[in-house]
């Protein structure tokens, strides 16, 4: 087989409802030069039953898809990192299973790429819910350098990897790869680095992207324990990358009220009382320094987390599930 320009990496973890719909977006793609990485992460439904029927409806891809089978379930990370090491394209698109893509998202994302010389082309997407379908602009700057610090904010940059085409000899540099094991803010881990090396970041101004948000199944759905355990895994490795690279203190003002923004948002969502009480320190002097930066409601968590209220603090929960819902 010709080697393929784009490899697309799609991990499988029960996406019943939502595979078929994904393939038949990924083999429409007008651009034919592909190669389609799925990898089981030993889903428990049938999704890889649904995969394959879908794709004796394409027998002319046949030699241009493989499906890797994991033995044990390893969690997203391991499952991208195996897609990716058995990938061979000039570029990867990574493609999320309960999502799914224009037809001509490839073509001209790396037509874009060819065309600019970049190592990274972005496009907007779709956030998909049940009732409405949202625009999502991920704004990007000419000056590549910029861009770095604005995915720090993740104000108007995203740190999503599904909307991207990135070129696969960045994934191989030193420190850009998803450590196994960090299945919660890996996407941020990972595309700081791939921005921060990236000499060359351009822009596809079109929603190319649909990113469902109505997979009740989604790893991002529920706050638990690992939640916790990867925010801080990955604050900690991205301090020790920057101090490598003699630019902590250049970022540090952002850093430290990112940690913060994370740290209030687990203790809100979560609805484990052991989890505040066991995690309450996490950060505890950038909360300092960065208190007046959050909304009253933001604040009145911190505050009974700090004072080991954690009742209270169940109950500001509640409080809060119950006003979503309404």
């Amino acid at each position: 087989m010709k080697k393929p320009k784009v490899s697309i990496l799609v991990p499988i973890y029960n996406v019943s409802d939502f595979i078929e719909r994904c393939a038949h977006s990924l083999f429409n793609q007008t651009f034919k030069e592909l190669e389609f990485i799925f990898v089981n992460d030993c889903t428990t439904d049938d999704s890889i039953d649904k995969l394959k029927k879908v794709i004796i409806q394409y027998p002319l891809l046949k030699d241009k898809i493989k499906i890797i089978h994991h033995q044990t379930n390893k969690g997203l990370a391991s499952t991208r990192n195996t897609a990716l090491d058995n990938s061979s394209g000039e570029y990867i698109s990574v493609v999320d299973s309960d999502d799914y893509i224009e037809v001509n998202m490839i073509e001209l994302m790396y037509n874009k790429a060819i065309i600019e010389k970049a190592d990274i082309v972005v496009s907007d997407f779709m956030a998909e819910y049940p009732d409405k379908s949202i625009y999502i602009r991920d704004i990007i700057d000419v000056n590549t350098k910029k861009n770095f610090s604005e995915l720090l904010k993740q104000e108007n940059t995203y740190s999503c990897l599904w909307n991207k085409l990135i070129t696969k000899d960045l994934y191989f540099r030193k420190d850009c790869r998803i450590p196994d094991g960090l299945n919660y803010t890996e996407d941020l881990h990972v595309l700081l680095r791939l921005y921060y090396f990236a000499e060359k970041i351009v822009k596809v101004d079109q929603a190319l992207y649909h990113y469902v948000q109505y997979n009740m199944n989604a790893i991002t759905k529920s706050k638990q324990r690992m939640h916790f355990e990867n925010i801080i895994f990955m604050w900690n490795k991205l301090d020790l990358f920057l101090k490598e690279h003699n630019e902590f203190e250049k970022y540090s003002h952002i850093i430290e009220l990112k940690k913060v923004q994370n740290k209030v948002r687990l203790m809100i969502d979560t609805n484990s009382c052991e989890l505040r009480k066991e995690f309450a320190d996490i950060f505890k002097e950038e909360e300092r320094n960065h208190i007046s930066y959050f909304r009253r409601g933001e604040r009145l968590m911190l505050f009974l987390v700090r004072k080991k209220c954690f009742l209270l603090a169940q109950l500001f929960h509640n409080l809060f599930v119950f006003k979503n819902k309404f």
